[in-house]
């Protein structure tokens, strides 16, 4: 429907409806803009930021055929290539902005995107978005950071004391209540945060609303850290979240997604890429008349991309 409706409007099918139109759409993009870039580091950058027409298509892959293991890819190459894209973009912002796409990363078990974006060598947020108050616990869970959890859980109940969205609210929340092995408080979360996903605004559209890959990530994160808690846990009920593929990852042990669509041999930079290690987000001190804010350092993200894939060839 969104492609007749790109075709009505604009005089173009998009998102791709098949294969053919998935291959004709980044055939174009490679012919006009990156064909003949030779700087090394945009090369990246562009392929990264161009080649990305993958997400709506494979999901309509996935769930016409309703193959989970396809599904599992899916979630693992989009969710991989956002990040990369994210990591080069700067965004007045520390690293815990990215934490949406990472939960989207765990859906499919990718857990490296944790080491690499949320490194255990940086330091704790200050607490004052939801994103951040939620990587800090998420951290404290993941690497064991007992000396740190006090404190963790400190701003995060300040956090909850102030008004905020329902889905900032239970998404801290769920992180408090897996710190504090509470099965009952965490499933209600994931509940909650079901019907908080299908109210949601911009960035989520609603073709993202049909199935919430960041509420598998947080749901899945808890059989990372903690397996028998995990099996305390009640899923969700509701038509974004699905029980079958959580039924699947069960069956098959969880096991971490792979490229679904392999890019033309005129485009294997960008499976390079996406396969190439990860980088280490770092962060900057920037100053302005106010003061001095700490960023995540997206030039340094992208030369070390860069290096990586070179490497990777």
């Amino acid at each position: 429907k969104q492609a007749e409706e790109s075709f009505a409007k604009w005089g173009y099918y998009y998102p791709p409806r098949n294969w053919e139109e998935l291959y004709a759409w980044d055939a174009s993009n490679f012919q006009k803009y990156l064909k003949n870039e030779s700087d090394a580091a945009k090369r990246v950058k562009f392929h990264v930021k161009l080649l990305n027409t993958t997400k709506e298509f494979g999901f309509y892959v996935a769930f016409q055929s309703l193959d989970y293991a396809t599904l599992n890819d899916v979630v693992y190459q989009t969710s991989r290539h956002t990040l990369l894209n994210q990591g080069m973009l700067a965004s007045g912002s520390d690293h815990c902005n990215v934490l949406m796409e990472v939960l989207c990363a765990l859906a499919s078990n990718d857990y490296a995107v944790i080491d690499a974006f949320f490194p255990k060598d940086l330091p704790h947020s200050k607490g004052t978005y939801y994103t951040e108050v939620a990587v800090n616990l998420l951290r404290v869970l993941y690497y064991g950071e007992n000396a740190l959890k006090e404190e963790a859980l400190s701003k995060a109940t300040q956090f909850l004391t102030k008004k905020r969205t329902d889905w900032e609210r239970y998404v801290v929340g769920y992180f408090v209540a897996l710190v504090n092995r509470d099965a009952t408080e965490a499933s209600a979360c994931l509940q909650k945060l079901c019907v908080a996903y299908q109210k949601a605004g911009y960035p989520v559209d609603a073709l993202d609303k049909c199935f919430a890959t960041e509420i598998h990530g947080l749901y899945r994160f808890a059989q990372k850290v903690d397996a028998s808690f995990f099996d305390k846990l009640t899923p969700p009920k509701h038509l974004c979240f699905s029980t079958e593929f959580e039924a699947w990852q069960q069956t098959q042990g969880y096991p971490k997604g792979k490229l679904f669509y392999r890019f033309p041999a005129e485009m294997d930079l960008m499976n390079k890429i996406l396969e190439a290690p990860l980088p280490t987000v770092t962060l900057h001190e920037v100053s302005y008349p106010r003061g001095k804010e700490i960023y995540k350092d997206v030039d340094q993200f992208a030369a070390n991309l860069t290096e990586n894939v070179r490497q990777f060839l």
